[in-house]
């Protein structure tokens, strides 16, 4: 199932991550050609668990793990350190993101495994970073968009903090871990050394925010919570229609004029008030009143076609049905569908970016627990015996 036209052919990663980001950090490599080696102790992967199920597989695995071969190795093993050092002295990439420390009482940390593999890209993902005094602490996607300031910005004006609903930092630290990842490769090729690449969900989230630091730093501002409005522009969110809802983004002048005029609301461009956008930021409730009346009148579908044949870019609030039916998503070969023997078809998404000369497709599923034991073992030179040895000591499981 190897393409050895694939950009990352050739690479092979130690995939020792749980649940999102470290995981999705390698299923980016893994996408991009890379042979990832998920490694689990027995009890798994604890997002295996997490509802819904597709037959025995959590959504949230199976989303987060595909095109990986998966091993069972219990790490506090003598024999299982043994056998994941072996790994990775043939591995380019190591992935964790153990809490602080973790891997270096195993005996797994970067100053054992770099003098073992010296080309060994080493990558840790943590919630606060590896250094601090917050470096010990445990962290997970909700709490860090508490702790980071995102939360604070997040919900209605007058609502209790918001979660975002889809988990941003995770996700984000993922990508940023596999740019690094990538990054450190391609350095590695220059100078034959490896290095220890460190990403965390704080680190994400400042560089998302970049906008809201840089304010903060320049001018002492912090943002209040808008709900979908954007704190430099208006009007520039959500706004009820007649039947539902719709996001209207005028973000410049022009398209401010573009959509007075689509509304037959020329009054409000003659209005001193919203005359440009500084001058709208100011009187925000004023002009979101007049805009929002007007738009109360109509029905979202007229509203939309109308708007869009005036030029006004605007779109309306899809739930993940509605954009399937759109069809647009599936132009750009995100959407991608796989056949398994067991599972039957699957659709997933695949590769959130293109490359001329290169068509990802999603090659297998997430692995079953253990489900490549023998097979990655064999690789790494030990004999069936062997392994027969190790599964019956309960130092590997698996198929």
């Amino acid at each position: 199932m190897t393409d050895t036209s694939a950009p990352l052919a050739g690479i092979r990663v130690l995939d020792l991550s749980r649940v999102l980001a470290g995981p999705y950090c390698a299923m980016l490599l893994s996408q991009l050609g890379a042979d990832v080696i998920k490694v689990e102790d027995k009890a798994g992967d604890e997002s295996r668990t997490w509802p819904p199920h597709r037959q025995d597989m959590g959504d949230s695995f199976l989303a987060m793990n595909l095109n990986k071969r998966g091993v069972v190795v219990d790490l506090k093993a003598e024999e299982g350190k043994a056998l994941v050092k072996r790994m990775a002295t043939s591995a380019d990439v190591l992935v964790e993101n153990f809490k602080t420390g973790t891997m270096e009482r195993f005996g797994l940390g970067y100053d054992v495994l770099g003098r073992l593999n010296p080309r060994l890209v080493y990558t840790s993902i943590s919630a606060f970073g590896r250094r601090g005094p917050r470096a010990n602490d445990l962290g997970y996607e909700a709490l860090m968009q508490a702790y980071s300031g995102v939360m604070a910005i997040t919900g209605m004006p007058d609502g209790e903090p918001v979660r975002c609903g889809v988990s941003f930092l995770d996700i984000s630290t993922g990508v940023m871990a596999a740019f690094a990842t990538v990054t450190a490769l391609l350095q590695r090729e220059r100078t034959g050394q490896g290095r220890v690449v460190e990403a965390s969900l704080l680190q994400s989230s400042l560089g998302l925010m970049s906008t809201q630091v840089s304010n903060f730093f320049q001018h002492g501002s912090i943002q209040p919570k808008l709900g979908s409005a954007h704190p430099s522009i208006v009007p520039y969110q959500a706004h009820a229609t007649a039947d539902g809802d719709v996001f209207i983004a005028t973000a410049n002048q022009n398209l401010w004029e573009k959509l007075c005029q689509a509304l037959k609301r020329e009054d409000l461009l003659r209005d001193p008030r919203f005359k440009d956008n500084l001058s709208r930021v100011k009187n925000r409730e004023a002009c979101l009143t007049e805009i929002k009346a007007t738009l109360r009148q109509w029905k979202t579908t007229p509203l939309i076609e109308h708007l869009m044949a005036g030029g006004v870019p605007c779109a309306r609030i899809n739930n993940i049905q509605e954009l399937m039916d759109d069809g647009q998503a599936q132009h750009l070969g995100i959407i991608d569908t796989l056949q398994d023997g067991e599972y039957g078809a699957m659709t997933v998404a695949g590769l959130p970016f293109s490359l001329s000369g290169y068509e990802n497709r999603t090659r297998r599923r997430a692995p079953k627990l253990g489900e490549h034991t023998r097979e990655i073992l064999g690789e790494h030179g030990y004999d069936p015996a062997q392994i027969d040895q190790l599964l019956k000591q309960g130092v590997v499981a698996g198929g």
